[in-house]
């Protein structure tokens, strides 16, 4: 078995280059070559990647160079078990829990995706450590979750998330996936009338601002940061609502209201 991690971030450096694209077409089409040439019983191949590969090579109009390759979407566990994994983890550390503190961390989340189940653990543990305490209770948590994981001790995953989406986009598109995260987050919901009021102001300055929103919502859907409802677009995880919310909430205009009405828009 052969594992290339972080294929797409590799990719999305080589596009700083003059001469990216190219470069990137090259190496796919390299790299399907000799895959094509071996015998499928010698060698499994596995791409992984904190961003989407798909809409890298779809924006660059090479989606057939990755047609070998079959997409797995890894998706958030379970409740039952992030808090199973919270409860060994908490075994392993010797940290006495005092009531559905698994439980009381899901619900806090809301989706239960590892990195942020691992993230609350050690956030909780290092709590128990500062007050002195081997034990977390059920109000430990909501504290926990506004002091350290929406406080400064989160920074870092924030800063994480932020830089990935910027590492998948381009910078006209970077700027309206803000745009959309903080409508989302602020307003509880990116709408339809959302999206035509973002469309318009952007096409200002933008040519092709439509398709660029249409691109970046499947990027946002695609990296699981949000869930289609209809026609409406909503976080999957509290916390990452929560993140953006805390951000934007006391600078963003919401979308609809940002339109000059004096000229008829």
């Amino acid at each position: 078995m052969l594992v290339i991690d972080e294929l797409p971030i590799f990719l999305k450096r080589i596009l700083r280059d003059p001469d990216g694209a190219r470069r990137v077409d090259e190496f796919l089409s390299w790299l399907r070559g000799v895959l094509q040439t071996l015998d499928s019983r010698s060698l499994v191949i596995v791409v992984s990647g904190s961003i989407g590969l798909r809409p890298l090579v779809e924006r660059l109009g090479i989606p057939d160079r990755i047609n070998h390759l079959d997409p797995l979407r890894l998706g958030p566990w379970s409740r039952e078990d992030s808090i199973e994994c919270f409860e060994r983890l908490s075994s392993s550390y010797e940290l006495r829990l005092e009531g559905p503190i698994g439980a009381a961390v899901y619900d806090k989340l809301g989706i239960g995706i590892p990195h942020h189940v691992q993230t609350f653990f050690a956030r909780l543990h290092d709590f128990a450590i500062m007050q002195g305490r081997g034990r977390v209770t059920v109000d430990d948590v909501a504290e926990v979750y506004d002091t350290a994981l929406l406080g400064p001790a989160g920074l870092n995953d924030m800063v994480h998330y932020e830089t990935r989406l910027q590492d998948g986009l381009d910078d006209e598109s970077y700027s309206l996936a803000m745009e959309i995260l903080a409508e989302a987050a602020t307003q509880e919901v990116f709408t339809p009338a959302a999206r035509r009021s973002l469309e318009v102001l952007y096409t200002r300055v933008v040519q092709d601002a439509r398709p660029r929103t249409t691109h970046v919502l499947d990027v946002l859907v695609h990296d699981g940061y949000f869930e289609a409802a209809g026609d409406d677009h909503r976080f999957c995880s509290r916390l990452l609502k929560d993140w953006w919310s805390a951000r934007f909430r006391y600078n963003h205009i919401p979308l609809v209201e940002r339109l000059d009405t004096r000229d008829g828009n």
